[in-house]
């Protein structure tokens, strides 16, 4: 039953393409220096390509792990060394994305940070809340 009317939700990569380009929108009509204006639009693509990256690092974790898992003869240093990966990408991915935060912060006024900033947060929870692709799908 899956019809073009369909509820399905999207996927977390059409999330982040969605809700990074509500994003570039609030800075499009709330940023009217074009200096600035163009700046933070680089950020916001830097942001969407660093959720996108990180969205892939996770699905391929868990490929990894699933793999992993089915092994019945794997060792612990295994599963040690897949976790400590994802979890350096991770850490990573996070000091990535508050540097482009504080980047974008510091281009806005304060008035023109309450829309982008509302932007951001729904960037980032709709990211968070959406499913993962469906297995083999990029």
């Amino acid at each position: 039953m899956d019809s073009g009317c369909s509820r399905t939700k999207p996927t977390r990569e059409q999330s982040i393409q969605r809700y990074s380009q509500k994003l570039r929108e609030a800075v499009s009509t709330k940023v009217a220096e074009e200096g600035r204006r163009t700046q933070m639009l680089q950020l916001v693509d830097q942001v969407e390509a660093l959720h996108l990256r990180f969205s892939q690092d996770t699905a391929d974790f868990v490929e990894r792990y699933r793999r992993l898992n089915a092994d019945y003869d794997a060792p612990r240093a295994a599963f040690d060394q897949l976790f400590s990966d994802y979890n350096a990408r991770r850490v990573k991915a996070r000091s990535d994305v508050l540097a482009l935060h504080f980047k974008l912060a510091s281009l806005a006024t304060a008035d023109e940070w309450d829309a982008i900033g509302r932007a951001e947060v729904k960037l980032y929870e709709k990211a968070n809340a959406a499913r993962p692709a469906e297995d083999g799908a990029t």
